[in-house]
């Protein structure tokens, strides 16, 4: 007994300290989960991600801006690895192309009452573009023609689709009509027809006379928009007789196939603004305050170079407003531009006596009602006549 009551002497208090391990197990197991434990204190953490974008943002204003501002003093901006010194390559090529973009025109400086420029009136876009007229952005094109016309004159464009206008239907020539934006009571008759044709293109600024220039605008951004690679826009009217194939080889022969940077038509020079307020060119001194216009290319036909087309439209904004659009165009925006105005006798750009030889010499003729473009278009393919070269 000695013996094993010395055993179980040595087990009590082993038994005694497995019973107080189990009995605090079980404690610990009916602690409630979000009871506080300790813990060793935690790390300090960086910024939170969400701050990261609103510093970036910051980081990122206009240079006008604080250089002290918040977020370059933040440790998450401090945190940043220094970024690569731009490569000397990329800052010529960056040079390049900023000398390659044209300086944005500038104002011509306080205006004086009822002036105004340009950009206050005209309104851009088409609400009838019709890209399709010029596939492939006038890769393919020898010359576009864009006709002047307005919402009442359906019969003046009949009269043209079915005599000159013909030229449509070749592949290297798009033909289409500019309006302005058109009066409630010709939207039907004008929707009729553009369903039937659809070579109406019209913009957004106010189909008037007064207008003229912001169509012609109208023009320049269409071809600028969706024709750029035509090589030739011929601006004209529609109470015009054109003779396409005649024009064709104008603008190719030697001297003017790879001409820039020009207008050609009926050149007026030294020509003085209308002063009278009664008189059709009215124009106040508040549009025009010199005595004399520069060289401009009448209005009813006149050939442009593609190059120049984005220069004219890119120059107008910044000008002020004119209302006489060949004066405004040719005149004014080409003198301060550079854009050369070439005198072609061919462009007649008046009623010439309807004789078979008139009608095949020249490239446009003006005043032609709507008979008289049948009786044109009937002289031009006249065979018989013959005439001196």
């Amino acid at each position: 007994m000695g013996v094993l009551g010395a055993l179980g002497v040595r087990r009590a208090p082993a038994a005694a300290l497995l019973a107080l391990a189990a009995l605090l197990l079980l404690l610990l197991a009916r602690l409630p989960p979000g009871a506080p434990q300790r813990r060793p204190p935690p790390a300090p953490r960086p910024a939170a991600p969400s701050a990261l974008p609103t510093q970036l943002n910051r980081t990122a204003v206009p240079a006008h801006s604080t250089p002290n501002s918040t977020a370059q003093q933040s440790p998450a901006s401090e945190a940043q690895p220094p970024q690569p010194p731009p490569d000397k390559t990329d800052l010529v090529k960056g040079k390049k192309a900023s000398a390659g973009k044209e300086k944005k025109p500038q104002t011509e400086g306080p205006l004086p009452p009822g002036a105004v420029l340009t950009r206050d009136l005209y309104v851009a876009g088409h609400t009838r573009p019709h890209p399709e007229l010029c596939p492939a952005l006038g890769a393919r094109l020898r010359l576009v023609i864009l006709v002047s016309s307005a919402p009442s004159h359906a019969a003046a464009r009949e009269a043209v689709r079915l005599t000159w206008g013909h030229a449509a239907q070749r592949t290297d020539v798009a033909l289409g009509f500019v309006l302005g934006a058109s009066p409630s009571q010709y939207r039907a008759a004008l929707d009729r027809e553009d369903a039937l044709y659809g070579d109406i293109i019209e913009g957004r600024s106010v189909d008037s006379y007064s207008n003229l220039t912001l169509k012609t605008l109208s023009m320049l951004e269409w071809v600028d928009t969706y024709c750029p690679r035509a090589p030739r826009l011929l601006k004209t009217d529609d109470d015009m007789f054109i003779n396409v194939n005649k024009l064709l080889l104008f603008a190719e022969a030697p001297g003017r196939r790879n001409a820039t940077n020009t207008v050609w038509g009926k050149v007026a020079r030294r020509s003085r603004p209308a002063r009278a307020p009664r008189s059709k060119y009215f124009v106040p001194p508040a549009q025009y305050p010199g005595s004399v216009f520069p060289d401009f290319a009448t209005g009813p036909a006149y050939l442009v170079t593609a190059d120049a087309v984005p220069r004219l439209l890119r120059a107008a904004p910044a000008a002020r407003y004119l209302r006489l659009e060949d004066v405004f165009v040719t005149g004014v925006l080409a003198s301060r531009l550079g854009v050369r105005r070439v005198h072609a006798p061919e462009f007649y750009n008046k009623k010439v006596a309807p004789h078979p030889c008139a009608v095949q010499r020249g490239v446009a003729i003006h005043m032609v009602r709507y008979h008289e473009q049948f009786d044109l278009w009937r002289k031009l393919l006249d065979g018989k006549t013959k005439c001196a070269s």
